[in-house]
């Protein structure tokens, strides 16, 4: 006979598997701090790309006024200008990054959890039968 409390259980389970499950897995096999520093790694790097594109649009909109004003202006405060809004820029982006990450691992660890227990309920099932 079948058990409707059991089927409802093992479709949840296996929708879970299908969509979610996966994500997680693979976010669950880091260590917490491996995941965050991974994906800020990764983050600094794209912030970085985008920094630049950005950067290289600003140069290149009037390319020839920059060019005649690059013999009158101070390179080396301009280099710093640059240096420190990137550094802002990437830390701002590095701690948001560290926030939304964290909160994914902790959304992840805490739907694996869910996922275990229900798995545990349905073999409490299994073993009442």
């Amino acid at each position: 006979m079948l058990n409707q409390e059991r089927i409802i259980l093992m479709t949840k389970l296996a929708s879970y598997e299908e969509n979610m499950g996966k994500k997680n897995g693979s976010i669950m096999g880091y260590f917490r701090g491996d995941y965050i520093w991974l994906q800020i790694v990764k983050s600094i790097v794209c912030g970085t790309l985008a920094f630049g594109i950005v950067f290289a649009m600003y140069i290149f909109y009037d390319f020839e006024v920059f060019m005649t004003e690059i013999y009158k202006m101070d390179l080396r405060a301009f280099g710093k200008s640059v240096l420190t809004k990137y550094l802002v820029a990437i830390g701002i982006y590095s701690i948001i990054s560290y926030a939304v990450y964290s909160c994914r691992y902790a959304r992840a660890k805490r739907s694996m959890e869910l996922y275990k227990s229900n798995l545990g309920r349905l073999s409490g099932m299994y073993d009442k039968t």
